[in-house]
């Protein structure tokens, strides 16, 4: 099979294909199971927080492999191909995925916060 995408865009896709678990704890209020394209592409954010172990170390992993595509040259690598329009795809899954998980983590921070308190 040939190299088509990085390593950071097959993580990103196989992240947004995977599923299963929920997350525990108040983040279940705050945190989507899943973003949703319209285009129907699916990103399981609940399974990206449970392999991850929270959504702040979630969010990193996501960051960071949305910076080795872009460092790679992002879908502009290739932009002549069928796999053009899966790449934006995954990209932009990834990104949707950030904006819920920036929400998860502030709400995991102040679970722990609260929980100091309570102590």
């Amino acid at each position: 099979m040939k190299k088509r995408f990085g390593r950071g865009a097959r993580l990103v896709a196989l992240a947004g294909l995977a599923c299963l678990p929920i997350a525990k704890g108040h983040a279940d209020d705050v945190c989507p199971t899943y973003v949703v394209l319209p285009s129907g592409t699916v990103f399981d954010v609940a399974k990206m927080i449970d392999d991850s172990g929270s959504a702040a170390a979630a969010l990193s992993k996501v960051r960071i492999d949305l910076l080795q595509i872009s460092r790679y040259g992002g879908c502009t690598s290739v932009v002549n191909t069928p796999r053009h329009a899966e790449c934006e795809e995954i990209v932009a899954a990834a990104e949707k995925a950030i904006v819920a998980l920036e929400s998860c983590a502030r709400a995991d921070s102040l679970d722990a916060d609260m929980g100091k308190r309570r102590k």
